[in-house]
C-alpha cells in the first residue's frame, strides 16, 4: 500500500508543481486563483476517485463498461465544477486542474494497490515488467483526469460547458477504449503493450497541450482583459 500511495501521489504531486509554479506565490505578486480553494477541489477529487475506482474494480473485465466509466469521469468533474460560484471565473480553470488532479492521483492509488494485491493473492509475484505496466496505467489517469479537469474548468469558466465537455469525452473515451483493448489483450504479453503504450502517449500529448500550450495562452488572455477592464474608483484611488 505504501508504495501504490508513493506512484499515486508523488507523480501527482510533482506534476501540481510543475504546472503550477508560475501562477502563485513566490513567481507573482498575485497568484491567478486561490490555493486555499485548489486544494479543497483536490480532495474533493481524491474522494471521487476512491468512490469511482470501487466501481471500477466491478467491471475491469468488460471493455463496454471500462469505456462507459470513461464518460462518468468527466460527468463528475462536471457536476462539481458547474455551480454558480464557479462559473464565468478564470480560476475556475485551475480548480478543475485541482479537481481532475486529485481524482487521477486517488484513482492511480488504488489501482496500483489493487493490481499489486491481486498478482500476490494470485500467487504471481510482480517482475520487473509488470511493475512497469501498472506504474504506465496510473500515470495514463493521473494525466488524463488532471487535463480534462482543465478543459471543463475552461468551459466552466468560459460559460461554454458543453462544447468543452464534449472535448474532455473524446480524450476519456479514447484512452478508456485504449484501456480497455489493454484489458482484451491481456492473454498476449507483446500485443498488450500497443493499447497501453497508445494511451499513454495521448494522455502525456494532451497535458502537454493543455498545461504548457494552452494554460500560458489563456493566462496572457486573462491579462490583456484584466488590462483592457475600466479601473473601480477604488482601484484608482489605491
Amino acid at each position: 500500500m505504501g508504495i501504490a500511495a508513493a506512484l499515486g501521489l508523488g507523480p501527482a504531486l510533482v506534476l501540481m508543481y510543475l504546472v503550477l509554479r508560475k501562477y502563485t506565490f513566490p513567481a507573482v505578486e498575485s497568484p491567478f486563483f486561490s490555493d486555499p480553494r485548489f486544494f479543497k477541489l483536490f480532495v474533493v477529487g481524491l474522494f471521487e476517485g476512491t468512490v469511482l475506482l470501487v466501481v471500477y474494480t466491478f467491471f475491469i473485465k468488460d471493455p463496454v463498461m471500462i469505456v462507459l466509466l470513461a464518460v462518468i469521469f468527466e460527468m463528475a468533474k462536471l457536476v462539481t465544477l458547474n455551480l454558480k460560484r464557479f462559473a464565468g471565473q478564470s480560476d475556475t480553470i485551475f480548480y478543475g486542474y485541482g479537481l481532475g488532479l486529485g481524482l487521477g492521483c486517488a484513482f492511480a492509488f488504488g489501482l496500483i494497490f489493487y493490481f499489486s494485491s491481486q498478482a500476490e493473492i494470485a500467487g504471481l509475484p510482480l517482475d520487473g515488467l509488470g511493475w512497469v505496466m501498472i506504474i504506465i496505467m496510473g500515470l495514463v489517469y493521473i494525466f488524463v483526469q488532471a487535463s480534462t479537469g482543465t478543459t471543463i474548468g475552461e468551459g466552466v469558466a468560459r460559460k461554454r460547458v458543453w462544447e468543452f465537455l464534449f472535448q474532455s469525452l473524446f480524450i476519456s473515451v479514447a484512452t478508456g477504449a485504449l484501456m480497455a483493448a489493454f484489458y482484451y489483450t491481456s492473454d498476449n504479453e507483446v500485443l498488450m503493450w500497443l493499447p497501453l503504450i497508445g494511451a499513454l502517449a495521448v494522455a502525456i500529448g494532451y497535458f502537454y497541450y493543455m498545461h504548457f500550450i494552452k494554460l500560458p495562452a489563456i493566462v496572457r488572455e486573462i491579462l490583456r482583459n484584466e488590462a483592457r477592464r475600466p479601473k473601480t474608483e477604488r482601484e484608482e484611488e489605491y
